[in-house]
């Protein structure tokens, strides 16, 4: 069964099924005593119920709706909104369509692909959803590959790395690649092959107008997409990618040392931000302390340099445990990445772009205190750096953090009746978040969102926001496609 078919099977399991809604006179905040008329009920003969009904351009769904459930989850269930409408759009038609219907029934409009914005700014309450979830096209021409926003990163993973291809993106295997390579995009390959979105070569746009753009080359729209696109301009229906030749093979090194003081940690954390200078492009490495646990992983896909032997043998010697991974292919590898699959409870945010250690020395005594005696509580550091840094890229995206080589993180997970835990970690995650901000640590990663960020408009996007500001009136200018940190059209 092609793509074209399976989406049209579940179209038609929907429709038959009884899914298809009436919109009845009904109110949010955004509908000023606006009554939405009913979408007319498409006659469904009995004795033909094995023929295939045409497929709408969009159905749409209501809370009432049986299928409205599964269309409306998302991967953070402690950021669940319960938003009026769901349009499921079967293609670009569908999605000016739906675009369409909410401008007359004042409707906000957010964006799904993948679902795992931490803030859930891919859903809203009261307003309309644009479900991309059946745009999941895969097309080759020669080395580019064309894809639809719902994608996940597991499934473009199968489709070119049996072909000896490779696109550099994340690893957590249930993010759609539309709302990853909107916002940047970094993984094992981006010091490499630069961002996600660096690897952006066109893109199908819907706008807030409802009008269709095929966007390539030096169109001002594509700069804007290439990290300024999540949920602002309007609706991406498909993107092409230039691919790369996938590595033969991928290794992981592996340091730990346990039950560590504020002061041990900043200890090993100085020492891995000397040692990582000089980390290969090949290679990818994190710090991740979990309460007092500390965990150090890097990865490489290419030959062992004196480079990384030199911070092997430094991190060997800083910490209680060290383990190296059995070189394997990098499909295997990628799978054991791929994370939790199914929706949890957590909060994870940005902790700021660093350039060395000397970015954090001021606060970073105080944090990691925080960090060690708060079990669960997780920072974060990752490095950037290598091929994201070429000026070529900085011309060609509104990306503006490319002088940074590294990017922190905070996380917290508990489960649903967890409720003093989470209140624990809230507290502290925003007590971390205030030291960090009154360090000058200021510049976030716009795929890593908070809604406690203050100024968020110059964290994300620096001084390209003004620019997105103007192209936010070209492609949007009733602000149709917003959530609480789209962008705002300028006054």
């Amino acid at each position: 069964m092609n793509q074209a078919e399976s989406r049209r099977k579940i179209i038609k399991q929907l429709v038959l099924g009884g899914f298809g809604i009436y919109l009845v006179g009904c109110s949010s905040p955004e509908m000023e005593n606006t009554d939405i008329e009913p979408i007319p009920e498409k006659n469904q003969d009995t004795e033909e119920e094995e023929t295939v009904p045409l497929i709408p351009n969009v159905t749409y769904f209501k809370k009432e709706n049986e299928a409205f459930g599964a269309l409306a989850e998302y991967f953070n269930l402690h950021t669940l909104k319960v938003p009026l409408i769901i349009s499921l759009v079967e293609n670009e038609l569908g999605v000016a369509e739906a675009i369409a219907f909410a401008k007359e029934h004042n409707l906000p409009v957010s964006v799904k692909s993948g679902g795992h914005s931490f803030e859930g700014f891919s859903s809203n309450d009261g307003g309309m959803v644009i479900n991309t979830s059946l745009l999941k096209s895969k097309t080759w021409d020669g080395t580019k590959l064309t894809v639809g926003p719902a994608v996940l990163l597991k499934e473009l993973y199968d489709e070119t790395l049996p072909k000896g291809r490779i696109v550099p993106a994340g690893s957590c295997g249930t993010v759609g690649i539309g709302g990853l390579a909107l916002g940047g995009g970094y993984g094992f390959f981006a010091r490499k092959y630069g961002l996600t979105c660096d690897n952006l070569i066109a893109a199908t746009l819907v706008d807030g107008n409802g009008k269709m753009h095929s966007l390539s080359a030096n169109d001002e729209g594509l700069w804007a997409l290439r990290g300024g696109g999540n949920g602002n301009f309007g609706v991406v229906t498909s993107m092409t990618f230039q691919t790369h030749p996938a590595p033969t093979h991928f290794v992981y090194f592996r340091f730990k040392a346990f039950k560590l003081t504020a002061d041990r940690a900043q200890i090993i954390l100085e020492t891995w931000f000397s040692l990582t200078t000089n980390l290969p492009e090949s290679c990818f490495s994190a710090f991740v302390l979990n309460g007092s646990s500390l965990t150090i992983l890097i990865t490489n896909f290419e030959e062992v340099s004196p480079a990384l032997t030199a911070m092997i043998d430094g991190l060997t010697q800083a910490t209680d445990k060290q383990s190296k991974g059995t070189a394997t292919d990098v499909a295997k590898h990628l799978q054991n990445y791929y994370g939790i699959q199914h929706p949890i409870y957590f909060k994870n945010a940005s902790a700021g772009y660093y350039q060395s250690f000397n970015d954090i020395q001021g606060c970073i005594t105080e944090v990691l205190e925080k960090v060690t005696t708060t079990p669960g509580l997780i920072y974060q550091v990752n490095t950037l750096g290598g091929k994201i840094n070429d000026p070529a890229f900085t011309q060609g995206s509104c990306y503006p953090h490319r002088s940074y080589g590294y990017l922190s993180e905070l996380q917290s997970y508990w489960n649903k009746d967890q409720i003093a835990k989470r209140d624990q970690y809230l507290k502290v995650f925003e007590e971390i978040q205030t030291l960090f901000f009154q360090n000058g640590n200021r510049r976030q990663y716009r795929n890593y969102p908070s809604i406690g960020f203050t100024h968020w408009e110059q964290a994300y996007f620096d001084v390209n926001y003004d620019r997105l500001q103007r192209i936010k009136r070209k492609y949007d200018p009733k602000d149709i496609i917003r959530h609480p940190q789209s962008i705002r059209l300028k006054t």
